[in-house]
C-alpha cells in the first residue's frame, strides 16, 4: 500500500482533525462517553473475575501448605501471582479488542464524514476479527516487554542493594550524596528508556486502527502497514504523540472530567495524521465528474 513519507504534521494534524469534527463535535463527546462507560465497565468486570479466581486459588493452596515445608509454602505464595498474570493476559486480549473494535468504529465514522459521506453515528461498530488479531499480537508483545522490564528493574535493584547501600552509609550514619545520585539517575535513566521505548511502539502503531476501518485490512496487514509507515514518519508522530498527551494531561487536570472533552479531537488528529500519510478514500471529495461531452462543432449539431 502506497504511503507519504514525512508527511505528519503534529499541529497541523490538531487542526485538520478539528475541522473534521467540529460540526459534529457533541456527536463525538457523547460516543466517547458511551464507549469509555463500556470499555470501564468491561475492565472492572474482568479484574473482579481475574481476582477473585487469584484468591480462590491462592486460599486453596494455602490451605494446602499449611504443613509443608518453606519450598512449598514460597511456591503457594507465588504460583497464584503467576496464575493471575496469566489470566490477566487474556483479560487484556478481550479488552484490547474491545476497544479497537469501539475505536474502528469512531474512524470508520471519521472517514465517512473527512470525504462527505454521512454524518457522525453509533452504526459503526465491527471488524472484531481484526481488532482480535491484532490484539494477540500486541498484547504478546507487551507481556514480553513487561517481563523483560521486571527483570532488569529487578536486577538493578538487586545490584543497587547488593553494591551500593553499605557505601552509601558513610560511617557517622549519614547517606553519601554522590552514590545516591549515582543509584537515582540509573532508575531515572531506566524509567526514561521505557517511556521513549514506548512511544516509539505507540508512534509505529498509530495507524493500525484507521487502516482496519477505513481500509478494511486484517489485523496482521494493518499492523506491519503501520509500522512502515510510522518509520518513514516517525519524527512527525513522535511530536503529534507528545502533543496529544499534553492535550489529555491538561484535561486530567480538569479534575478528569476533561479529557472526556478532549478524547474526540485526540482520535480525530491522530485520524488526520492517518489520512495524510494514506490519503483519502471515497467520498465526494475524491471525486472529479467528467466534464459533459461537447458535440457544438460536430455536423449535425
Amino acid at each position: 500500500m502506497d504511503y507519504q513519507a514525512g508527511a505528519v504534521r503534529p499541529v497541523g494534524s490538531i487542526q485538520e482533525g478539528w475541522n473534521i469534527i467540529r460540526n459534529d463535535y457533541w456527536t463525538y463527546v457523547l460516543m466517547c462517553l458511551v464507549f469509555g462507560v463500556i470499555l470501564i465497565v468491561t475492565t472492572i468486570i474482568l479484574g473482579a473475575i481475574t481476582s477473585v479466581i487469584t484468591n480462590v486459588i491462592s486460599a486453596g493452596l494455602g490451605a494446602a501448605t499449611t504443613n509443608s515445608g518453606d519450598v512449598g509454602r514460597a511456591s503457594a505464595a507465588i504460583l497464584p501471582q503467576v496464575i493471575s498474570q496469566i489470566i490477566s493476559f487474556f483479560t487484556n486480549i478481550a479488552v484490547v479488542t474491545l476497544s479497537g473494535a469501539l475505536l474502528c468504529g469512531i474512524y470508520q465514522s471519521l472517514s465517512r464524514l473527512s470525504t462527505g459521506g454521512g454524518r457522525a453515528d453509533f452504526s459503526d461498530f465491527e471488524h472484531i476479527q481484526a481488532c482480535f488479531i491484532y490484539a494477540v499480537v500486541i498484547s504478546v508483545v507487551q507481556f514480553v516487554i513487561a517481563i523483560v522490564t521486571l527483570l532488569v528493574a529487578a536486577a538493578i535493584g538487586v545490584g543497587a542493594i547488593g553494591m551500593g547501600i553499605g557505601s552509601m552509609i558513610t560511617r557517622d550514619g549519614q547517606f553519601d550524596p554522590a552514590i545516591f545520585g549515582g543509584l537515582f539517575l540509573i532508575i531515572l535513566a531506566f524509567v526514561g528508556v521505557s517511556l521513549v521505548l514506548n512511544l516509539i511502539i505507540s508512534a509505529l502503531t498509530a495507524f493500525v486502527y484507521p487502516l482496519i476501518a477505513d481500509r478494511n485490512l486484517s489485523g496482521g496487514q494493518a499492523l506491519v502497514t503501520s509500522i512502515k509507515s510510522g518509520l518513514s514518519n516517525l519524527g512527525g508522530l513522535i511530536l503529534l504523540l507528545i502533543l496529544l498527551f499534553l492535550m489529555i494531561l491538561g484535561g486530567i487536570m480538569a479534575c478528569f472530567i476533561g479529557v472526556l472533552f478532549v478524547a474526540p479531537l485526540v482520535v480525530a488528529s491522530l485520524f488526520a495524521a492517518y489520512q495524510s500519510v494514506f490519503g483519502r478514500t471515497g467520498g465526494a471529495q475524491n471525486y472529479n465528474p467528467p466534464p459533459p461531452p461537447n458535440f457544438s462543432n460536430q455536423p449535425g449539431y
